[in-house]
């Protein structure tokens, strides 16, 4: 996949009207400023996929949850646990597969790059303990 900030822009645009949020000002500025970036790259590289290089700084973000923000703790657990809390391996395989093919990197490389930050080594080492725990591996 292509994120394209422009095509992004003016899908938000429609919907901020219909579904009554604010917006703060500078969140649309950043974004038209990233649409001007992202059209000069693609003039000097027309390859070039902004994904590509956003996704090594957003894994380690989200990640490290340098705000402690519940929020991004949740969807984190949210995106590899099942409705009960469990371990689901199958989420796991779709994380893997989705940031694999959103980064245009192999599968292993997304886990080298979870498992060489300490918040990744604590819940990859979080998911192993409660699967042997659970019987799982």
């Amino acid at each position: 996949p292509v994120l394209k900030f422009d095509k992004l822009l003016d899908a938000l645009s429609r919907l901020v009207p219909r579904f009554r949020f604010d917006l703060p000002p500078y969140f649309i500025n950043n974004a038209r400023a990233l649409s001007t970036l992202e059209g000069i790259a693609k003039g000097l590289d027309p390859g070039f996929n902004v994904l590509e290089i956003m996704y090594p700084y957003a894994l380690g973000r989200l990640l490290r949850n340098p705000s402690g923000s519940p929020v991004v703790e949740r969807t984190v657990q949210a995106l590899i646990r099942d409705g009960e809390g469990r371990v689901d391996r199958s989420r796991i395989r779709r994380v893997l597969r989705d940031s694999a093919l959103i980064s245009n990197k192999s599968r292993r490389r997304v886990v080298w790059d979870i498992v060489k930050t300490r918040p990744g080594r604590r819940l990859v080492g979080g998911v192993m303990k409660e699967e042997l725990r659970d019987g799982g591996l």
